[in-house]
Order: C-alpha cells, then structure tokens, then sequence
C-alpha cells in the first residue's frame, strides 16, 4: 500500500494510491471515512487491505462502524481528463 498522498491532476484534490487486492493501484480520497457495511448499500468503499465493500454512512451510535476510502474515480470533479475516446470516438476522430 502506498499512502503516500499526492494531488489529483486534474482536479487538484488530495489523494493517495492504494493497492488493490488484484495487485493493481488504484486512487482515492486522501481522508478515510466511516461507513458501516451493507450489501444494498450504493457507495463502494476501498478498504486499506485493497477490498472493497459496499456499505452507507453510519448513524449515531453504529456499532459495526469500520474505516474505508473513498474511490476518487466517484469523486473526481474532472474525470474526462483521464478518460480515453471510444473506439468509434477514435474512429470518427481520423
């Protein structure tokens, strides 16, 4: 795991890389948050392991809180920049 933190190139945010458990990195949010597991839940959470799980935001007095990362793929206020065209963009493009 690298927890390095950095910034988003096309937002500018404060981010890390974790590594995921396919080897791969990935990036997310610098500030880990609490969310408390739920397989219906709609927010996917890195863990620090590289897991991940679905899960919502805990209520008051939660008791299965656990502590995850938020992709930064969901949070990105530029994604485009880091998107490649479609093969028929790309087509279309030439």
């Amino acid at each position: 795991m690298n927890n390095k933190e950095t910034t988003c190139k096309a937002c500018k945010a404060r981010i890390m890389f974790l590594k995921t458990a396919k080897g791969k990195t990935t990036p997310v949010d610098a500030d880990a948050v609490e969310f408390v597991p739920d397989v219906n839940g709609r927010a996917l959470y890195v863990l620090p392991d590289g897991t991940t799980a679905h899960g919502v935001a805990p209520e008051p007095g939660d008791p299965d809180v656990h502590i995850g990362y938020i992709s930064h793929f969901a949070t990105c206020t530029n994604p485009d920049f880091f998107r490649k065209p479609r093969k028929k963009e790309r087509k279309a493009a030439t």
